[in-house]
This record gives C-alpha cells, sequence and structure tokens, in this order.
C-alpha cells in the first residue's frame, strides 16, 4: 500500500512539473524565453509563445543561437552532457548518431522536425572546436551530410559559411572558393537574407590575394551594408577591417584596437568574432606595454589587460580553435614581460598550448621560447 502511495504521489509531481522551455536569442541581444521551439527552416525558427494561439516566426537570420530544453531527444541530451563535460569527440559523435538514426529510419519515436539539423551542426561546431586536421575534414563531410538530407533546413546556409572555412584552413582555396559560390547561389534561388549574401562575400575576401587596402575597403563596405539590420554581421566585418591593420610592416594599433573596443563592448555578435575581438585587443594592448618599456615607463597596468583578454579567448571561447592557440602563445610572452615571478604562468600556457594544438604554428613557436 505504502508503494501504491508513492507511486500515485510520484504521478502527481511529475504531472505538476511545468514543461521546460526553449529559448531564443536574437542578434539585436534580446532573449525569448518561455516558448517552444517547433521547427527550423530557412525560413526561420518557429515557436509557439506561452498564453499566443499558433506559430510565430523569427527571421532566421535574426536568429543567434536556440537553446533547447523542451522534449529533447535522449541522444541529443546524453550528447549536450558530453560538450558539458568537454568530451567533444563522444559529443560529436552522439549527436551525429542521432542524425543518422533519423535519416535511417531505425528512430521512429524523436518526432522533432527541429532535431536532426540541429544535431547535425552542434557536430559540425564540436569538430571546429577540436581543431585538428581529421575535425576539420569532418565538418566539410557533415556540411554535406546536412545539405544534402535536409535542404530546407536554417543550417543549411551556416554549414556552408563552415564547411568554406574548414577547407579555407586545410589550404583548400579552391574548393572554399566554390562553396562560397554554392552559398551565393543558394541565397539566390531561395531568396533568402542579405546577411547571408554579406557572410559569403567576406569569406570571399578573405580567401582573396587581394592587397591589404583592397581588403579594408571591402570589409568596411561589408560592414557600412550590414549596419544596425544585420549587427552580427556587422561585428564580424569590424574583427575582419581590424586584422588588416596589424598586417604588413605598418601597423595602425590604434584605429584596430579602436574597433576591436566596439566589438567587445556590443554583445550582438557569435562566438567567433569575440573570440577574435578578445585577441586582437590582447595585441594592442600587448604592443602598448612594450612601447611603455621602451620609453622606461610603467607598463605592469597595460600588462595585466592584455593578458586578461587574452585569457578570456582561452576560457569563455575555448571551441574557437582559430584563435585560441595564439591566445595561449601571446599570454605566456606577455606573462615573461611579467618578470620572474610570472614565469610559471608562461610556462603553464606554453605547455598547455604544446599538449593541446601540437601541430599549429604557435606551438612550434612555444617549443622555441622554452629552450
Amino acid at each position: 500500500m505504502r508503494i501504491l502511495r508513492s507511486a500515485a504521489l510520484l504521478a502527481l509531481l511529475v504531472a505538476a512539473t511545468p514543461a521546460l522551455a526553449d529559448r531564443i536569442t536574437t542578434t539585436d541581444g534580446k532573449t525569448l524565453e518561455d516558448v517552444e521551439i517547433t521547427n527550423e527552416t530557412l525560413a526561420g525558427v518557429l515557436y509557439k509563445a506561452k498564453g499566443k494561439a499558433g506559430e510565430q516566426n523569427i527571421a532566421a537570420e535574426q536568429v543567434l543561437s536556440v537553446t533547447y530544453l523542451n522534449k529533447v531527444p535522449g541522444l541529443i541530451v546524453s550528447a549536450h552532457s558530453d560538450l558539458e563535460e568537454g568530451n567533444l569527440e563522444s559529443a560529436a559523435d552522439g549527436f551525429e548518431e542521432f542524425a543518422e538514426s533519423i535519416f535511417s529510419g531505425t528512430n521512429k519515436k524523436d518526432k522533432q522536425a527541429w532535431a536532426p539539423g540541429y544535431a547535425l551542426f552542434r557536430a559540425i561546431e564540436a569538430h571546429q572546436a577540436m581543431g585538428s586536421k581529421e575535425s576539420i575534414e569532418k565538418v566539410v563531410a557533415l556540411a554535406d551530410l546536412l545539405g544534402s538530407n535536409l535542404p530546407e533546413s536554417r543550417y543549411v546556409p551556416l554549414a556552408y559559411i563552415a564547411k568554406a572555412a574548414a577547407q579555407r584552413d586545410l589550404k583548400r582555396s579552391d574548393e572554399a572558393v566554390a562553396t562560397v559560390a554554392s552559398l551565393k547561389a543558394l541565397v539566390q534561388s531561395k531568396a533568402l537574407s542579405d546577411a547571408f549574401r554579406l557572410q559569403a562575400e567576406m569569406l570571399e575576401v578573405e580567401l582573396s590575394n587581394a592587397k591589404v587596402q583592397a581588403r579594408r575597403d571591402r570589409y568596411i563596405e561589408i560592414g557600412i551594408a550590414a549596419g544596425s539590420t544585420f549587427p552580427a554581421v556587422r561585428n564580424r566585418a569590424r574583427v575582419l577591417e581590424a586584422e588588416t591593420y596589424l598586417e604588413g610592416e605598418t601597423k595602425d594599433f590604434g584605429k584596430a584596437r579602436k574597433l576591436y573596443d566596439q566589438v567587445t563592448k556590443d554583445s550582438k555578435a557569435d562566438g567567433a568574432t569575440l573570440a577574435g575581438a578578445y585577441a586582437g585587443m590582447g595585441d594592442c594592448l600587448f604592443q602598448e606595454a612594450v612601447d611603455k618599456l621602451r620609453a622606461n615607463g610603467d607598463a605592469s597596468a597595460v600588462l595585466e589587460e592584455a593578458v586578461l583578454n587574452y585569457l578570456r579567448v582561452v576560457v569563455v571561447y575555448k571551441d574557437q580553435t582559430r584563435y585560441v592557440p595564439r591566445a595561449l602563445y601571446q599570454s605566456g610572452k606577455v606573462f615573461e614581460f611579467m618578470g620572474e615571478a610570472a614565469k610559471p604562468s608562461s610556462t603553464k600556457m606554453y605547455r598547455k598550448l604544446v599538449t593541446e594544438y601540437p601541430l599549429s604554428e604557435w606551438a612550434a613557436k612555444a617549443r622555441d621560447s622554452r629552450r
């Protein structure tokens, strides 16, 4: 009798527990709470809001991220747990396994329309975070899998962007250019937002052999075109423009820092953009510290600020492997400049870099620094 009462009580508790709600973060920095997302398509994110009848839609280019808490398939929950624990390879496998179970028809119970596209793109992000040659190759394969199986998913243009970036990092420029052309064709054929066209054009500029000034001018044009309508695109253009000021022999740290400062003070940006901005700000501050030291000034406060920017990349944006190895190396150099007391911290940064990114150019520099 006691067992029956316990079972009845448990049933009442479960029934009284409100359903977990999904969350949508938009590119203008706002968050929609207490919603149930029903699908993610090229047209946008479809959702039901509490207290409102029918479905509503947010255009795809206005969505920065989604968080699923309601009716999430078990395999995706497990993959999320692996991500939180830092088990990137296991997480990627779990996300891909779920998508494949839907495509093969072996999974009959999980009917969420959004789930396979979401899972595949999370797998792409996990492989991007791993940063190895094999994982970057996997990004290309998963992007193709997503596009061929889910051509109407919101994640298709994002997968094209990830694929082109992976091909760029693999030094396959011609393939990356072809992927960008495919993305532009998709934008035109599906009448997608100019936000995706502008992102494709930024990739084109990155892949081009144009001189620094020509690339800078194009980034400025793209940033102006994005304006307040597409703030995430505008901020990405600002970071890329800032990077051109740090190229070559004649660098302009002042102009670069102004752009980085604009981005770091604006939450309307994705992780890659913010990681680039904080890494770049670290570079500008480090140079300011070096200039102070050359003039026999006190650079301690500036060095501390520089290292904090680098460490933010390492800790907060640890999945952005395009920037993390450089941030680790540069933080090690800053600690060296701080004096003897900071040498152990410098060694720690170099060791972490060599251990986690052994094949990167920055790891090679760290090995030289440790000799």
